[in-house]
């Protein structure tokens, strides 16, 4: 399971604080924990309006004096990530790309000019996808464009787009079975959430997360945007690894409890 840490995002009241006063202390911390709980990448977003193309690049730059991990650019503005872009030590992943001329046209260069992986959002500028046919479908068109354009299979991870279940019963089993239908169409591709959408407005959303999760793991993701400090969802990926067969004789699993890990 590829874990993408997605603490260092301005939107959130601490982290966007921080980015404002440039508390690098503040945000080295954030970055140092979350690869110290597993993280694989670290999304940084710096999503302050009006300022994304001067304080992504910052952020990135901060990031990397404090962790050796790639990390994951996170903006709707391809501005932003142009000037990001360059000064990532590793070959990044760029969150996110759509089925939207702007984004296409300007982002995809940018991922093959760095080698950089894409997460493949299913999203058009008609605007989100209403049910199962509509993401399975553009999933399909998405793949077909960057391929197309040069992006290699195993660089693109789908996001089947998480709504709340609270505004639509079918919201999270739209999303399992888009899951299973890509991963059987297009063996070697990826796919990738923001897994904990599906239980906003909700009460005791850890519950609903905590049973999502494994859902999904069990129908084929193989990567998820998520808080790593949470010990909660940790212990529950360690749990869902080794239920579907990817921890071989539960090493990881073991591990993860001798560590304190599995204590919630």
């Amino acid at each position: 399971m590829l874990i993408v840490g997605e603490r260092i995002n301005a939107t959130r009241k601490k982290i966007g604080e921080a980015v404002k006063n440039r508390d690098t202390d503040h945000i080295k911390a954030e970055a140092t924990k979350q690869v110290e709980a597993g993280s694989n990448y670290i999304d940084v977003n710096g999503g302050i309006p009006g300022q994304e193309v001067e304080l992504l690049p910052w952020l990135v730059e901060v990031v990397q004096e404090a962790v050796d991990v790639p990390l994951c650019l996170d903006s709707a503005d391809p501005e932003a990530i142009a000037a990001a872009i360059p000064k990532c030590k590793h070959p990044p992943m760029i969150n996110s790309i759509s089925y939207e001329k702007d984004r296409l046209e300007n982002v995809v260069p940018l991922a093959l000019e760095y080698d950089a992986k894409v997460i493949a959002l299913c999203l058009t500028e008609e605007g989100p996808p209403s049910g199962l046919d509509d993401r399975i479908e553009i999933a399909g068109r998405l793949v077909d464009r960057l391929t197309g354009d040069g992006i290699e299979l195993d660089k693109i991870h789908i996001d089947p787009c998480v709504f709340p279940i609270s505004t639509g019963s079918d919201a999270g089993s739209w999303v399992l079975d888009t899951i299973s239908y890509v991963h059987s169409q297009w063996p070697g591709i990826h796919t990738i959430c923001g897994a904990s959408n599906v239980s906003f407005g909700l009460p005791q959303r850890k519950i609903l997360n905590s049973v999502f999760l494994p859902m999904l793991i069990a129908r084929g993701l193989d990567s998820v945007i998520t808080d790593p400090c949470n010990k909660f969802i940790r212990a529950n990926l360690f749990a869902a690894e080794a239920l579907v067969g990817h921890d071989d004789f539960c090493t990881d699993y073991i591990g993860a409890f001798r560590a304190g890990d599995l204590e919630l």
